[in-house]
């Protein structure tokens, strides 16, 4: 069947954009909004990011051909748990959280019915710098010339793969596939890492002497540096969810600062020079190579116009999906 109603669940910065840009796609279908904080909602709507809302979960689950699911990895469990039983037959579950295999057994435990897809979206270069958070910094191109990994279950319908990886492309994001516990321990690294490494700069600060006067001063770095630290609670769900991974590369970073800390010790001036130069240079390099973010697996097809990319989204027949 075609693709008419297309559920968004969690109303923040990615589930609106994702609405904005499905409503630039102009798609011939409705998109239906749900947030636990109603003023979300209200202002999803005001800007054009869904069609309507819905204030009860299960509703806003139960006419969704397409649910998306973009709320933190915590949060996860209890969405799936509360829709499992109400999620139509051939409705496809997109969870666009940042950890994978939970949300992989988490959907064999609770979905009764549905096609379950894990995805991620991994931002272009230019849309990682000057993050704006919340619903304020949604726009319809956050996902153009992006990298739409994705991570099915081994018993995930095809159609259903095919329909999640169209749906990227609508999106502006080119399909790239992976294991979902390989995507988790990468995650360790990039973002649970830095988010421990802002709590410990953090603490380290306001346990100083003088900590009052030093964030009275403190600028852009710093600011920029702990700004994960509004993810929080979040970022403690990543630590602990594989707490080997996360030690192996708390280790690794201690390794690192130690010998950081010894060249400061013996005043190790070159030393210092050399490797924040080396190290700025590999960092240029990777926001080159993310700016071209050549990394497609499947092959572009022309998805032609509204009509024809709804039924793309949709079923071929009388199939599901």
């Amino acid at each position: 069947m075609e693709t008419r109603v297309i559920t968004i669940i969690g109303l923040g910065r990615t589930g609106a954009s994702v609405g904005l840009a499905l409503q630039k796609s102009q798609l011939d279908v409705t998109i239906v909004g749900h947030d636990s904080d109603p003023d979300a909602m209200t202002q999803a709507k005001e800007m054009g990011a869904v069609d309507e809302t819905q204030r009860r979960l299960v509703p806003a689950a139960a006419t969704g051909d397409i649910i998306i699911i973009a709320m933190p990895a915590p949060e996860v469990e209890d969405v799936l748990r509360a829709i499992g039983a109400d999620v139509q037959e051939h409705a496809l579950v997109l969870d666009l959280s940042n950890l994978k295999a939970p949300g992989q057994s988490w959907a064999e435990r609770y979905l009764e019915r549905g096609h379950f897809v894990g995805a991620s979206p991994v931002l272009a270069a230019d849309a990682l710098d000057g993050v704006v958070r919340g619903l304020d910094g949604a726009r319809a191109d956050l996902f153009q010339d992006s990298i739409w990994c994705l991570m099915p279950s081994s018993s995930a319908d095809p159609k259903a793969v095919e329909t999640a990886v169209n749906l990227g492309r609508l999106l502006g994001a080119k399909p790239f596939f992976l294991d979902a516990a390989e995507f988790d321990s990468l995650v360790q690294g990039v973002e649970t890492a830095p988010g421990l490494m802002a709590a410990a700069m953090f603490r380290a600060v306001t346990n100083a002497a003088g900590w009052r006067d030093m964030l009275r001063f403190a600028g852009a770095p710093f600011a920029r540096s702990t700004e994960v630290l509004r993810e929080g609670e979040e970022i403690a769900h990543l630590a602990l969810h594989d707490q080997a991974a996360t030690l192996r590369w708390l280790d690794a970073l201690l390794e690192e600062l130690e010998t950081v800390r010894s060249w400061v010790a013996e005043g190790d001036r070159d030393r210092l020079v050399a490797l924040l130069t080396e190290l700025n240079d590999q960092r240029e390099r990777w926001l080159h190579e993310r700016a071209e973010n050549d990394w497609e697996e499947v092959p572009q097809q022309d998805t032609g116009p509204p009509g024809l990319v709804q039924r793309f989204l949709g079923s071929r027949g009388t199939e599901t999906l």
